[in-house]
C-alpha cells in the first residue's frame, strides 16, 4: 500500500472509541509465533509434556464440546451455559506487549472466540502464570470502557454495567470455571516484520479480575479471539482504521519445540494461495468434500453430506486454531481410520495397540517413510496432510492418530494446518491456503 504524509483522523459514531487516529500508511500489523514449549518461551517444559496425545485428545474432545455449545447457544435464544473450555498445552503463542511502559503478554490464538482477554493486577483471583501479569494502574494509557459502547453491547449476555457507567464482562462454565472483569481500552504494540519499529492500536480488551479455576491445565495469560464478532482484534482493528478486515497466520510443526510462526493482521500479500469460500457466522466454516489417502488414489468412500451444515445452522466444518487434533463425524473417522490402519499394517508392519488402537509403537520420523498424503479436498483446493499431520508422537516410541471422532461439528484443527499459511478475508468470506511457507517469516 503506497505511503501517504497525511494522518487521517477518523472518528465513529457507531464503533468502540468516539475518535481514534488511523494510519493509513500501515501495511500490517505482525508478531512472531513461538511453540509453548520453545527455549524462549516462559512455559518452555523439557520433558514436553505437550506432545503427549492424552493431552491433545482429551483437550480436543473438550474444545469440540464447547464449541458445538457455543454453536448450539448462538441457534437458541435461550440462556445456554456451555461446558468447560481446555486448551491444549500443545500450541503456539503470540508474543504481544500492552500498556506504557508496556507488559509482555503471551496469549492463544482462538477462531473459535471473539474476546481478547488477559489477566489483570490487581486482580481479586488470579490462576498462577509464569510471566508478569499486567497491572492497569502502572498504565497512562489504560482506560475503562463504558457500557453504552457497541464492544460492550455486543457481548449479549455475557456484558453486564457497574454502578458507574463501565462495561463488565463474564464468561461462565458449567464447571464453576469463569472469568470476568472489565472490558477496557489499552495500547497494544504488535512487533511489525516490515521495519523496526513496534506499531500500535488502542483496542479494547478483556482485563479478567477473577479468572477461578479457568483452564487449570494452562499457563498463558490470556486468550487471543480471532473470530468475526465485533469485539474480536480483527474486527478493531480494521474499524478504526489500522488495517483491512483480514488475518494470517502459519504454524511450524506442532511436534517440534524449536518451530516458529507468525501471526499477522490486514497485509493483503499474505491472503495469496489457493482461495476457498467461507461462511462467516459464529465461527468460520468451510465447504469440505471429501477425503482421500494418497494424492492419486480415488477418494475415500464418504459421503459428503456427513459434511454438510444443516438449514437450522447445526453441524459443518470450521477451521479451528485452538483445537490440536481434527473431529470426524464417527462414520468419516471410522472410514479413514480404518483406510489409514490398513497401510500402516500392509506396507510398514505396524498393527494398532490391543489397549490403545488409535495408537501404535514406533517413531513418525523414522518408522514412517513415504507414507501416503491424507488429502482434504475443499472447495477450489485442498489441505495435504504428510505423516507429520496424521500423527502425533506421543512419547519416544508410541505415536497415535492425529484425528479422533465427534458427533455433529467437524473441525480441522492445527496438526492438520501446521506448514501452511491460512489467511481470513472477512471482507470477501473467503479462505487462502498456501502450502509450504516460511512459517518463520
Amino acid at each position: 500500500m503506497a505511503s501517504v504524509n497525511l494522518l487521517l483522523i477518523i472518528c465513529f459514531t457507531f464503533i468502540f472509541s468516539p475518535c481514534i487516529s488511523a494510519a493509513s500508511d500501515s501495511k500490517g500489523f505482525s508478531t512472531n509465533l513461538i511453540h509453548i514449549h520453545s527455549p524462549s518461551s516462559p512455559y518452555k517444559n523439557v520433558k514436553a509434556e505437550s506432545l503427549a496425545k492424552d493431552t491433545a485428545l482429551e483437550s480436543t474432545l473438550s474444545r469440540h464440546a464447547y464449541l458445538r455449545a457455543r454453536q448450539q447457544k448462538a441457534l437458541q435464544p435461550a440462556d445456554f451455559v456451555p461446558p468447560p473450555l481446555i486448551r491444549d498445552k500443545s500450541a503456539f503463542l503470540a508474543n504481544l506487549s500492552i500498556g506504557n511502559p508496556p507488559t509482555n503478554v503471551y496469549v492463544v490464538l482462538d477462531t473459535g472466540s471473539d474476546l481478547f482477554w488477559i489477566q489483570c493486577e490487581p486482580c481479586d483471583v488470579c490462576y498462577k502464570q509464569k510471566d508478569p501479569i499486567y497491572n492497569r494502574t502502572k498504565s497512562d494509557s489504560y482506560t475503562e470502557m463504558l457500557c453504552n459502547e457497541p464492544p460492550c453491547l455486543s457481548l449479549g449476555r455475557e456484558g453486564q454495567c457497574s454502578d458507574s457507567g463501565s462495561c463488565l464482562y463474564q464468561t461462565s462454565y458449567a464447571d464453576g470455571s469463569r472469568t470476568s472483569g472489565l472490558l477496557s481500552y489499552e495500547k497494544v504494540a504488535f512487533t511489525s516484520h516490515y521495519s523496526d519499529e513496534d506499531k500500535t492500536a488502542q483496542v479494547g480488551f478483556g482485563c479478567g479480575l477473577q479468572n477461578l479455576n479457568f483452564v487449570t491445565s494452562s499457563r498463558d495469560g490470556g486468550v487471543l479471539g480471532l473470530g468475526p464478532g465485533l469485539v474480536s482484534l480483527v474486527s478493531q482493528l480494521s474499524a478504526i482504521g489500522k488495517v483491512s478486515k483480514s488475518f494470517a497466520y502459519c504454524f511450524g510443526n506442532l511436534s517440534n519445540p524449536n518451530a516458529g510462526g507468525f501471526l499477522v493482521f490486514g497485509d493483503a500479500t499474505y491472503l495469496n494461495g489457493d482461495m476457498t469460500p467461507m461462511v462467516i457466522a459464529e465461527f468460520y466454516y468451510v465447504n469440505l468434500l471429501g477425503i482421500g489417502l494418497g494424492v492419486e488414489e480415488p477418494r475415500l468412500d464418504i459421503n459428503s453430506s456427513s459434511f454438510e451444515r444443516k438449514p437450522d445452522g447445526s453441524g459443518g466444518v470450521i477451521i479451528d486454531s485452538g483445537s490440536t487434533l481434527s473431529i470426524f463425524p464417527p462414520e468419516v473417522y471410522e472410514v479413514v481410520r480404518n483406510a489409514v490402519v490398513d497401510k500402516l499394517k500392509k506396507g510398514y508392519n505396524i498393527s494398532p495397540l490391543t489397549s490403545s488402537p488409535d495408537c501404535f509403537e514406533g517413531k513418525i520420523g523414522r518408522d514412517l517413510p513415504l507414507f501416503p498424503t491424507l488429502v482434504l479436498y475443499l472447495e477450489s483446493t485442498g489441505i495435504l496432510n504428510d505423516r507429520w499431520s496424521i500423527f502425533l508422537q506421543r512419547y519416544d516410541e508410541l505415536f497415535c492418530l492425529g484425528f479422533t471422532s465427534g458427533e455433529g461439528l467437524s473441525i480441522i484443527g492445527t496438526l492438520a494446518q501446521q506448514s501452511y499459511k491460512f489467511g481470513y478475508n472477512l471482507e470477501l468470506s473467503t479462505l487462502s491456503i498456501e502450502s509450504n511457507p516460511d512459517c518463520g517469516l
